[in-house]
Parts: structure tokens; sequence; C-alpha cells
């Protein structure tokens, strides 16, 4: 059993060729026997090492550790691993109806978990290059996979920004092995901690950062991230924004260990309240559903920035916390738009009504993501956000923002529950995807909100009795934020006035945003040179 690291990258990819070699329906039916064999594989794994109290590291080829490859495990990696496994069985059970002969499509979907799992568990430098890479160019052909010109243009707009931040992941990568002599993350941070920040970790930590920067969506390098959302499937959309996107954050979370280099945390923690405030100002002037659930991505990005560069521990774990519970409702509210743009043949918020009335399933299960992302109590938002507001209440200043922030998370759902009322207009309907996928992710949502601490403790030892979902005060909080909301959508947001038409039209050009990448690199160096 030492080697299930190895299985559950291989097994998805080995299953994948398969898959494309034979061109079956019948043989398509694997994918499904290769999910059932790596949830198994992790469980089992997870339970020989006594729940990873210490990390397991596996040696591939007998070679040192200070130049072979290793996969290492710990809680982190496998927490990631689960939530992973999870959200590719939900997106095959949605995706199956529409997908189950296109093998092309379960082709790369199967591969990009194997990718994307390899990422999580690699403990060497180029290596997690290497993973970030394949799962970046698979992204973008299953984003372009419409084939239409939309899709193209935002797909190679994806793939050339991304590879363009890479390229400093590699500038960076080359001065760590310059001063260290190794790319194991662990022994380079060893070494990195003798040298004592010196001018080469401090660039190598800045360009290394910058790239992990425009992974993930932070201001201001995130413009990739709506055009890329916007053109690709509804289950290509939820998987990016519930987990690849994940991909940098997992990457800023194990390099910040490795380096250890606080001076940047307060430009980290202001990244995070402009990449929540500018997403949720861009959220709120767009029409198009798939672009409102989009842009709320880039803001909920910013909440979990702010809780992981914050200096306070619950923070800390609030933000990582807040990583698996976006994952969720996002995924859900996804695979819901995807459902009623395919039944209204419109992205519209302006045009689709009536979907409580036409699809009560889906327009329930939409309403607990809608509440989840909103930080209701009873549902998984609101555990992760109180954990966080928790963490920063020692700032006035911040705390204000934080209400802010997801005062403006309120004022977009508001406005985007329109859709749910009126009367509907007659279409032909298809049913094409599965509901039993949004009703898992919804169960999730409520189970991660109600019975948060026994499963939080199966990872990380931490007291959270200030979190209390029964709490008056944060009902009336939660209710408070809905009715102030509610006016400000009324009476400014509905208006539609000249400045909201003007950020929804605002255009971004490659160049433009190549410039604010630079300019991102160069106020990180100085700040950190200081």
């Amino acid at each position: 059993m030492k080697y299930i690291p190895i299985y559950l990258i291989f097994i998805p990819i080995i299953t994948s060729m398969i898959i494309y070699l034979f061109n079956n329906k019948y043989v398509n039916y694997l994918v499904f026997l290769s999910q059932g064999v790596i949830t198994y594989f992790s469980i089992k794994y997870f339970s020989l090492n006594n729940h990873f109290l210490e990390s397991n590291i596996l040696n591939l080829g007998g070679w040192e550790k200070a130049i072979g490859i290793s996969l290492k495990n710990d809680r982190l990696s496998m927490a990631f691993i689960f939530l992973s496994i999870f959200i590719w069985w939900v997106i095959l059970l949605y995706s199956w109806n529409n997908r189950k002969g296109d093998f092309k499509f379960l082709f790369f979907l199967l591969f990009l978990e194997g990718a994307f799992l390899g990422l999580l568990q690699t403990n060497d430098l180029f290596n997690l290059f290497i993973f970030i890479e394949i799962t970046t160019i698979i992204s973008t052909i299953l984003i372009i996979y419409k084939k239409d010109g939309y899709s193209v243009k935002s797909g190679l707009y994806y793939l050339l920004f991304n590879s363009t931040g890479m390229i400093f992941y590699l500038l960076g990568l080359i001065l760590v092995y310059t001063v260290t002599g190794t790319l194991n993350m662990d022994i380079a941070k060893e070494r990195i901690e003798l040298l004592n920040n010196t001018l080469i970790i401090k660039l190598a930590f800045v360009f290394i950062m910058a790239s992990i920067g425009v992974k993930s969506a932070f201001f201001p390098v995130y413009n990739w991230l709506p055009k890329a959302h916007g053109a690709a499937p509804a289950s290509i959309s939820a998987l990016l924004s519930g987990l690849l996107i994940k991909s940098g954050i997992y990457a800023y979370i194990r390099l910040h260990y490795i380096f250890n280099i606080n001076d940047l945390n307060d430009l980290f923690f202001i990244l995070g309240i402009l990449t929540a405030l500018s997403g949720i100002i861009f959220a709120l002037s767009q029409k198009d559903i798939k672009q409102v659930l989009a842009f709320h991505t880039i803001s909920q990005i910013g909440i979990i920035l702010m809780g992981l560069s914050s200096y306070e521990t619950k923070a800390n774990i609030g933000g990582l916390l807040h990583v698996f519970n976006h994952a969720l409702f996002k995924s859900l509210l996804f695979l819901g738009s995807g459902i009623i743009i395919n039944h209204y043949n419109t992205r519209k918020i302006t045009e689709i009504r009536g979907v409580f009335k036409r699809l009560p399933v889906v327009s329930v299960i939409m309403i607990i993501g809608m509440f989840s992302i909103t930080g209701a109590p009873f549902f998984n938002g609101f555990v992760s956000k109180t954990i966080i507001k928790y963490g920063i209440k020692h700032n006035s200043f911040h705390s204000i923002l934080f209400f802010i922030i997801n005062l403006g998370t309120c004022i977009s759902f508001i406005k985007f529950s329109q859709i749910f009322f009126g009367d509907f207009k007659k279409t032909d309907f298809k049913k094409i995807h599965s509901r039993s996928s949004m009703i898992i992710l919804g169960i999730s949502c409520l189970l991660m909100g109600i019975l948060y601490a026994p499963i939080i403790n199966v990872f990380y030892d931490i007291d959270l009795s200030f979190v209390n979902i029964f709490s008056l005060s944060a009902l009336f909080n939660y209710l408070i934020s809905l009715v102030i909301g509610f006016f400000i959508f009324k009476f400014i947001i509905d208006k539609d006035f000249y400045p909201m038409k003007k950020i929804r039209h605002l255009y971004i050009s490659f160049e433009t945003t190549n410039f604010m990448l630079i300019s991102f690199i160069i106020i990180m160096t100085i700040i950190s040179l200081r």
C-alpha cells in the first residue's frame, strides 16, 4: 500500500488512455471504476497512516532525497485529495447523460484528474511546475471544447497569460536552485532558513508568488478568469472555479511554508481586500449569470487570501476552510446555471424568469448555494466566514471591510435571485444534465454548515466554540445585511446607472494585463527589499 500515491496519479491517466484508444461507449463506463478505485485507495491510505499525524514521503527510484523525485502527503494534501475526488465524482455524474459517448471529453477529464492529484502530492519544485502546466494545457482544451470563436479566444487568453505567469515561476525556481542546490521542497526549506532571507531568496519568493498570483486570480492579474469561466461548458466552469483555481492557493500555502517570508503578508492581505472588492464591483455590473458567478469566484478568492495571509492562526484556518466551502457552493451554482441556460437558451439575468416554477428542484438547491456563499447560518459559508471574521476582529477597519465585502455578495445574489420569480417563457427543454450531482453538493453545503466541528477536527485540532450556528445575533446580522442589500439593489444597482454600464463593458487588453503583472512584480520587489 506504500505506492498508493502513485496509483492515485496513474489510475485516472491510464484509464483515460484506454478510453481514448478503444473509443467504445461501454469502455467509457471505466470512468466510474477508476473513480471508485481511487476513492477506496485514498480512504485506505488515510486510515493506514493514522490520519496523517505525521507526513508520509515516498522517494522514487532510490535516489538521494536532494536530487530524487518524491511524493509527500500530509493532512493538507489529503484534504485536497478528498475534495478533488469528490468534485470529479460530481462533475462526472452531472455530465454523464450528455457526455457518456464522448470519449475525448472523458479522456481529457480523467487525464486532468491524474495530473491534478500529482500536483497535490509532489514534493519537488520543478515537478510542481510540470503538473501546473499540464493542468493548464488540458484546462484550455476543455475551455475551448465548444470550438466557437468566443471559447477559442478565451481559452487561448487563459493559456497564454497563465504561461506568462509561469515563466516567472521558472525564474524563481532557478534562483532557489542556485543558492540551495536542490529542488526538493523539504531540503530547500531547511537551506533557505540558514540563508536568512538573502536578496536572491527574496527575489525568488517574489517571482514565484507573482506566478501563483496569476494562477490564483489575485488582484490585479485575474482578467483571464471571467473570460475562461464564461466560455467554458458549465461542468468545466464548476471544475475551474471549484477546484482548479485552488491549485494556485494550494501552491501559495506550500511555497509560503518553504520560504517563510512574512514581509509581504500585509501586502497579500491588502491584495485579498482589493481582489474581493473589485470582484464584487464587477459582479454587480454584470447581466450574464455565468459572469456574475465568475466574478464572485474572484471575490471569494479575495476572502480566502485575507484569511491565509493573516497573522492570526484562526483566520488562517478560516481561509483554508473557505477553500473547501467555496468549492462546494460555487460548483453547485455553476452546475445549476448550466441547467438554467440550457433550459432558457439565454444567459441574461433580465431575460430569465420563473425558474422556481419551471425547475423547482434546481431552484431549491441553487438557493442553498446562494445562502452558503452569502454566509447564512446553518450553511457552510457561514462557518468559514465566521472563523475569518473572528481572526481579524482585533482590527476594526478590517472587520468593516469584511462586512462590506459580504454585503456586496448579498446584493449580488439578491440581483441573481430575480431569475426565480415572475412568468416564464415557454421553451422546448431536453434534459441533458443530471440533478443528482447538485443534490449531493447541496447536502454537502448543509452538512459542512451543521456538522463542521467533527469534519474539521479530522484534519485540524482547533477550538471552534466561538462559531455558533444557532446564534440569534448572527441570524440578525445576516438579515440586516439582506435588508440593506435589498435597498441598495433596488435604488442603485437595479437602475443600471452609467458607471455600472461602463464597468460592465470595460475591456482590458492582453498587453495591459501583462503590464499589470509586471507592475505587480515591481511592487512586491520594492516592498520585500525594504
